[in-house]
């Protein structure tokens, strides 16, 4: 559910001194990296609905493991039929960055995780210095703050474990540099694991064999919803003032086990989600069985250890950060499987 329809109000009640189509004219054209991903869709989505009309929206119509082949297609009509400029946008071709950042003020990047990303991403931030853009609000994994105490032990310990979480982290240090160079100021709004990675992840076993596989040990993870992440890029994105050169790490309400998770798919889906535990090495041969890439393969089973330390288990991995940018406090898993109205076009799970 976007933002304004869950709160039944206009942005202006949220955001004070925006009318509902008058915005800082300094957003300028908005830029969405990937209008068919978990976020940018949403995002794209609640731009347009609160009546911001300069949204151009890059779309990857290629193949995609598990999904249907006109997925990104699907995503690309529902966004032009709600007035988005939607273009062809492929994160290995970097002729499309041009195109793409013609006249953009405003970026949205939300960067999968690439083979290649150390000429990725440079280039990217590259064209966007080029084509004079004036801010950058990127979608990270969570990362230390400048105090290092709470929530920073455990984004430190993710970086050092995780090559995911390294990779995000050190574009970060790129786009943090960026103001030394450009006109460039950045948000990047560092995320614990979305809700929603599960379900894409494991799509496949969960339609046709009804089982959840994780290797986390029964300790609760931190899961936000990616409902709540939209939500905050969008205040972030039309009022970018107050969050210029600022790093936000956006958490959950607290922790869950992956069997209550089971538990939810379960009850929502009306058909018996099994929870499958298996150890680090059995979990990481399962993936690998999947046909997934090494490198993934080392990421997910990576994660799942990161789960299995108990880390998301305490209290200070946990931030106001949401409810601070938002006004709301963050979405729970089951009201996150019970929110339809912002789901992709094509998608059996959210």
């Amino acid at each position: 559910m976007s933002f304004m329809k869950a709160t039944g109000k206009a942005l202006a009640d949220v955001i004070p001194g925006l009318g509902h189509f008058t915005y800082d004219a300094k957003v300028g054209t908005v830029f969405i990296t990937s209008g068919s991903g978990v976020v940018g869709y949403r995002v794209a989505t609640s731009l347009l609905e609160a009546g911001h009309k300069d949204v151009r929206v890059g779309v990857w119509k290629g193949d995609r493991e598990g999904m249907d082949k006109s997925f990104g297609q699907q995503c690309a009509d529902a966004l032009a039929a709600k007035g988005a400029e939607v273009i062809d946008f492929d994160w290995t071709n970097e002729d499309d960055y041009e195109r793409a950042l013609d006249g953009v003020k405003t970026v949205f990047c939300s960067l999968p995780h690439v083979e290649g990303w150390s000429d990725v991403f440079p280039s990217f931030l590259r064209i966007c210095k080029k084509k004079k853009v004036e801010h950058f609000v990127k979608i990270s994994f969570l990362r230390p703050t400048h105090d290092w105490k709470g929530i920073s032990a455990a984004a430190r310990q993710y970086r050092e474990s995780v090559p995911f979480v390294n990779f995000h982290g050190t574009c970060d240090d790129l786009l943090e540099a960026a103001k030394n160079d450009s006109r460039i100021s950045y948000t990047i709004l560092c995320c614990s694991h979305l809700m929603s990675t599960p379900l894409i992840m494991q799509g496949k076993i969960l339609r046709e064999d009804h089982k959840f596989i994780t290797a986390s040990y029964g300790m609760g993870v931190n899961y936000v919803s990616p409902n709540d992440v939209a939500d905050a890029s969008v205040c972030v994105v039309l009022n970018n003032k107050p969050h210029r050169n600022k790093v936000y790490n956006l958490t959950g309400p607290g922790p869950i086990t992956d069997a209550s998770v089971a538990k939810l798919l379960t009850k929502h889906y009306g058909t018996t989600i099994e929870h499958v535990e298996l150890g680090y090495h059995a979990y990481k041969a399962n993936v690998r069985s999947r046909g997934l890439p090494e490198w993934q393969v080392k990421d997910a089973a990576a994660f799942e250890r990161m789960k299995a330390s108990g880390i998301d288990e305490l209290s200070a991995s946990y931030t106001k950060d949401v409810e601070k940018i938002t006004g709301m406090k963050p979405e729970a898993f089951s009201g996150y499987l019970d929110n339809k109205s912002c789901m992709r076009p094509g998608m059996t799970f959210p």
